[in-house]
């Protein structure tokens, strides 16, 4: 069974980005399939409170036990359970880039474990109950309702909450759902704490941030340009610094979580500061060659943040409660340069 659009393919708005193309490429020369997790069952602090019962959008899951052997199926999941100190059997690869599948801000938490790495738009059903789990965790992730079904299967599983688009679940909802099916609901509520905090120390020290109009974009194929909801993880990024996004963004995007801007509508990008996630040098060089970018009175003025670097585009992309204080760190002093110009 196939999945629906993944942030796989779509992580930065289009299968077919000009940006993405290493992205798509999901490469074989580092699958994990090879080799083995540095142990046999998920590592960590134990969990309280079990049995448990979590709610997601296709009914109730009930955690009888601290699972031990524990396989993360969401894009982003991971970051949490290694913050929670619980290190997975198995989790995605999202980009060939990560080697062994996670960003550098989880690399530690990590250790010398090595899951089992999963690729590919298809949920790989046999080697997921290869592993042996007892918690599937799957919250950032699109399940179809028929492949939700059959992991419940192998093992018990969480996903995604209800009440939220596709992808526009909070990071802060996202990792108390995942806490919580650990029994570990008291330490995310820190991890939570942490982040909150964080946004509000960032909009003290910018007050200047209120209410000022930015957009996170990603360049295309086609001289086009990506944008970003309001509740994908982007366009809450953007809420949280105290910004806003212009109000016809919404009528772009409809229900998706991005949607391509082609050139002859690049007014709409004509805003206080652009945080242009260019991914490579290469695909930030090619803006160089965008015509229709470079008139932008935003570009102009020097009000576009352009991120050249994997590793920090990717951590705005997860917007985890761990990836988004390694970006903000990066991108925060040079939005507010931006600013300063508009």
């Amino acid at each position: 069974m196939t999945l629906r659009p993944t942030r796989r393919g779509f992580m930065l708005g289009t299968a077919g980005a000009a940006a993405a193309a290493l992205l798509a490429a999901c490469g074989s020369d580092d699958d994990g399939s090879a080799g083995t997790s540095a142990a046999t069952t998920a590592t960590g602090p134990q969990g309280s409170g079990f049995p448990i019962t979590v709610r997601d959008r296709y009914g109730t899951t009930t955690v009888e036990r601290m699972p031990e052997r524990v396989v993360v199926y969401g894009y982003n999941d991971h970051d949490t359970v290694l913050a929670l100190g619980v290190v997975p059997l198995g989790l995605i690869k999202w980009i060939p880039e990560w080697k062994r599948g996670v960003g550098p801000w989880s690399l530690d938490a990590l250790g010398d474990a090595r899951p089992v790495l999963f690729e590919g738009q298809e949920v790989p059903f046999e080697r997921i109950a290869a592993l042996r789990p007892d918690l599937i965790i799957a919250v950032g992730q699109n399940l179809r309702a028929s492949d939700h079904d059959r992991l419940r299967q192998i093992a018990p599983i969480v996903s995604t909450p209800g009440g939220y688009p596709a992808w526009g679940l909070p990071p802060t909802e996202q990792a108390l759902q995942i806490g919580t099916a650990l029994g570990m609901r008291a330490e995310t509520e820190r991890l939570v704490r942490g982040l909150e905090d964080l946004y509000a120390r960032t909009r003290a020290d910018n007050p200047t941030f209120a209410g000022r109009t930015v957009m996170v974009v990603t360049p295309v194929e086609d001289g086009q340009m990506s944008i970003f909801s309001d509740t994908d993880a982007r366009g809450r990024l953007i809420a949280n610094l105290g910004f806003r996004q212009p109000a016809a963004v919404a009528d772009v995007v409809g229900d998706e979580f991005y949607a391509y801007l082609s050139p002859e509508k690049f007014d709409l990008l004509d805003v206080d500061a652009l945080l242009v996630l260019a991914y490579n040098r290469a695909s930030a060089d090619a803006l160089d060659k965008m015509a229709t970018y470079k008139q932008l009175d935003v570009v102009r003025r020097g009000g576009a943040v352009v991120v050249d670097d994997m590793d920090t585009a990717m951590a705005l992309a997860a917007g985890t409660v761990t990836s988004i204080p390694y970006a903000l760190g990066r991108v925060v002093p040079q939005l507010r340069a931006a600013l300063a110009k508009a």
